[in-house]
């Protein structure tokens, strides 16, 4: 948890199309571009740049990799080129190959074009699903993801690909200087928008590799117009959303910052070469993010868990002292007490399933009603636009965006699903509470063995690794209860605006749904080869099968979310039971043995443990309260 908390501050997802730079770029955000010159068997010089992962002018990125700064955790031997870890396909657990490897090694495990003969023999046969690369040494304290490029044919691996998305919590998209935009970016651009947009995640666009469009065309350098080209075509079809867009692209050069610094060196003046790079303004970027609270939200899960496993373990030791301090003559009356609490535990949980899961049923129809005018209000938003095109690339990209502004503003507004199911998931939450106080009692400290708090992400965070709880958690369980993998399955989210996305747990299955029938559509559309004004009609129609389909999915989320939440409530309560049992079994052995010395030698022993879990359990709330607060 220490090399977590260290080293996964913010979270950055790199995007573009194939070759667009962005292995390269990871390398010199984090200062571990060399550049070195060779000279060829002609004995011309050529310029080589060395990096933390494989780049060149083909495909290279197989598989998402991600490079994450540890410090000097002493736990974790990351220096020089740093620690490979690997995940193959049907194994479990991480696999660490090795530290400061040579290139060739890791491009095995890595690249597309690598030679898997450079791998362990033992790793040959496997597929990589995954890599990690731990760096002792970093500019900046945040985890970069390298993701395959765009244009991946394997939807296996676009899964994991789009997994990547939710756990980001900003982006970077990154486009070569050596062209604008193509075609072929307007799907992952517009399905970025459908992720990043909704849930305010910033988006850093950056125009890598200046330094090979330096020519000079209608009067200046090449990457010049090519950055007014991406820019204009930001700003004309994402017209109302300024967040989105921020300050367009940022043109940089990992390359010339790179060459400053072996000129530097070498003695010689690399100053010019540093400011052309631009490389500076856009860690500065970065910084301001993390400073500005976007890294804030890993850090309290990290704080979060950490506090749930203290206070578990210290709960056990405040039952066993409990049970041990008790005198003499209350033990057989304390043990009576547990054992009737014990007999009645079947009978309460029952009561609580039935009556959560009923109550589930009524919040769900309450928040269901205004599905009965999705349809309408797409209708409204679209119609117009569809008919006023020709629904080109260009013109069907418009709609698409169009499509998920109207879908969100409408889940969002004051009488939106969304909104209506914040108020009733709120509603529900504290109605769990209010049964399980009423079952299990008060934590209130007058009863050997009082109940925990009830903390549904801390206990499902721990049921099987993930958090269900959270909005990004919910979209992966979208995809596999509808059985599509895309883009927007992978990370369309809705939030209400006047909630963080550190607070708030929303499900999406209706997004992801209205969202993965804009891609269907145009498909279709291409297809077919309809005329326009069928076109027309055809992409109109299915706006009213999108509306019964996105109800369809948002049940399905959002009873989803309310059985994780059933799911902590039963497991709360089959903890207590547990203790229940244990700590009656302490004092039945203290009944049976009637040994005092021990009792005192337990109290003794476990009381400064106590204390030191009570003192962590302050250090980490007051940890937790500066994060929030800042």
């Amino acid at each position: 948890m220490r090399t977590r908390a260290l080293s996964t501050m913010l979270k950055v997802a790199l995007l573009g199309r194939q070759s667009s730079g962005k292995s390269f770029l990871i390398s010199g955000l984090q200062g571990h571009l060399e550049y070195i010159t060779i000279i060829d068997e002609d004995g011309e010089p050529s310029d080589e740049y060395l990096g933390l992962l494989p780049s060149s002018a083909s495909p290279t990125t197989a598989c998402p990799s991600t490079v994450i700064p540890v410090g000097d955790d002493p736990s974790v031997d990351a220096t020089g080129r740093g620690l490979l870890r690997v995940k193959f396909k049907g194994i479990g657990d991480w696999v660490e190959i090795g530290t400061n490897l040579h290139r060739a090694e890791v491009a095995g495990y890595v690249a597309a074009d690598g030679n898997i003969t450079d791998r362990r023999p033992e790793h040959i046969n496997h597929r990589v699903e995954r890599i990690e690369l731990l760096i002792s040494r970093a500019r900046l304290p945040i985890e970069l993801f390298d993701l395959p490029g765009s244009e991946s044919e394997d939807e296996e691996r676009d899964e994991i690909l789009y997994e990547a998305w939710k756990e980001a919590d900003c982006f970077i998209y990154v486009s070569q200087a050596t062209e604008a935009l193509t075609a072929n970016e307007l799907r992952l651009i517009r399905d970025l928008y459908a992720h990043a947009a909704p849930a305010h995640k910033r988006v850093l666009w950056v125009l890598s590799g200046i330094d090979r469009a330096a020519q000079r065309e209608h009067n200046q350098a090449a990457w010049k117009n090519v950055l007014a080209t991406n820019n204009q075509y930001l700003h004309e079809r994402y017209l109302r959303s300024e967040e989105f867009i921020g300050e367009g692209f940022l043109p940089v050069s990992a390359a010339l910052e790179a060459k400053a610094e072996y000129e530097e060196e070498n003695g010689r003046d690399g100053s010019t070469l540093r400011r052309r790079s631009h490389m500076a303004e856009l860690r500065e970027r970065l910084q301001e993010l993390l400073e500005s609270g976007a890294g804030h939200k890993h850090l309290r899960q990290v704080g979060e868990e950490a506090g749930w496993l203290i206070r578990r373990r210290r709960r056990a030791i405040a039952d066993i002292l409990g049970a041990h301090r008790m005198t003499v003559g209350n033990l057989e009356t304390e043990r009576d007490a547990l054992h009737n609490r014990l007999e009645g535990m079947d009978d309460s949980l029952a009561r609580i399933r039935a009556e959560l899961t009923d109550e589930l049923h009524r919040r769900i129809r309450t928040a269901q009603r205004p599905f009965s005018g999705l349809a309408d209000e797409l209708h409204g938003g679209l119609d117009e636009l569809i008919d006023s095109g020709n629904l080109s690339a260009e013109h069907a990209n418009e709609v698409d965006v169009r499509h998920v502004q109207v879908f969100n503003e409408w889940m969002t507004a004051p009488e939106g699903p969304g909104t209506l199911w914040e108020r009733e998931r709120e509603a529900f939450d504290a109605s769990a509470r209010l049964i399980l106080r009423s079952e299990l009692g008060e934590d209130s400290g007058s009863q050997l063995v009082t109940p925990e708090p009830f903390n549904p992400e801390a206990l499902s965070a721990q049921t099987d690794g993930t958090r269900p709880w959270t909005a990004y958690g919910m979209v992966q369980t979208a995809a596999n209860t509808l059985g599509v993998a895309s883009p927007i399955a992978g990370g369309a989210v809705w939030l209400t605006t006047s909630l963080s996305l550190a607070t708030i747990a929303v499900p999406v299955g209706a997004a992801i749904l209205a969202a993965i029938g804009i891609a269907r559509i145009t498909d279709v559309l291409k297809e077919r080869e309809s005329k326009v004004q069928q076109a027309r009609q055809e992409r109109k129609s299915m706006i009213d099968e999108q509306a019964k389909q996105a109800r369809i999915g948002f049940e399905e989320m959002v009873r989803s979310e309310g059985r994780h939440l059933i799911d902590a409530a039963e497991e709360l309560h089959q903890r207590q039971r547990a203790r229940l049992r244990a700590t009656l079994d302490e004092l039945v052995h203290r009944i049976n043995a009637e040994d005092t010395t021990r009792s005192r030698a337990i109290v003794e022993r476990l009381t400064p443990v106590d204390e030191a879990g009570q003192a962590i359990s302050t250090g980490l709330q007051d940890l937790l309260d500066r994060s929030r607060a800042d």
